[in-house]
């Protein structure tokens, strides 16, 4: 595809994945165990066209994947300004419930839904937006667990089993294999903003 422009009347033809995002999101990884496909993919597709992606983790120390993926969070949790980015980010894996109950991530999940920025997450992290109280009511997804899905029901959200959910500002997506869809919503939404 090909978009036209014109500029002092001369006609410019740009490639359309020439076209940048200029949007910042914050990625939030387990310090250990997080699913390294649902990181690299959505990473990977949102920082070709542009998207500025910290990363953040508890500490600054390296952060290990599921399969052996390394990462090097860019700040800390404690350390993060979040009112000056335009999405966050969570990040699925077994390590993810590491923020199940963490007040901090439940503040900015909270911020970023009143301010109606995006917010997402995949696999198991959904339970911690579930857990911040803003999908109150709403619909998502997230990898079919039976603590995962009794919060479900504990928060009056209500389950959909598809790959990817969108329910407003909140996207959702169940697992590894829903990575490059959870992307392309992802960049869906921030065009959009």
């Amino acid at each position: 595809m090909f978009l036209v422009f014109s500029f002092c009347g001369q006609k410019k033809e740009i490639k359309k994945e020439e076209i940048k995002i200029t949007k910042k999101v914050i990625f939030l990884i387990a310090p250990k165990d997080f699913r390294d496909e649902e990181f690299k993919i959505p990473y990977d597709y949102l920082q070709k066209v542009g998207v500025k992606i910290t990363v953040v983790s508890q500490e600054t120390t390296e952060a290990v994947g599921m399969l052996g993926m390394k990462v090097k969070p860019d700040i800390s949790l404690d350390n993060l300004n979040y009112e000056d980015y335009d999405g966050f980010i969570l990040i699925g894996g077994a390590g993810s419930v590491f923020y199940w109950n963490n007040r901090k991530v439940w503040e900015i999940c909270r911020y970023f839904n009143e301010k109606n920025k995006l917010l997402a997450g995949i696999c198991l992290a959904p339970i911690t937006i579930v857990k911040s109280g803003v999908l109150n009511g709403r619909k998502a997804t997230c990898f079919i667990d039976k603590k995962a899905l009794e919060e479900f029901k504990n928060a009056n959200v209500e389950y959909v089993n598809k790959d990817v959910v969108v329910d407003g500002n909140i996207i959702t997506a169940n697992g590894p294999e829903a990575a490059e869809k959870f992307a392309k919503a992802l960049l869906e939404y921030l065009k959009k903003k």
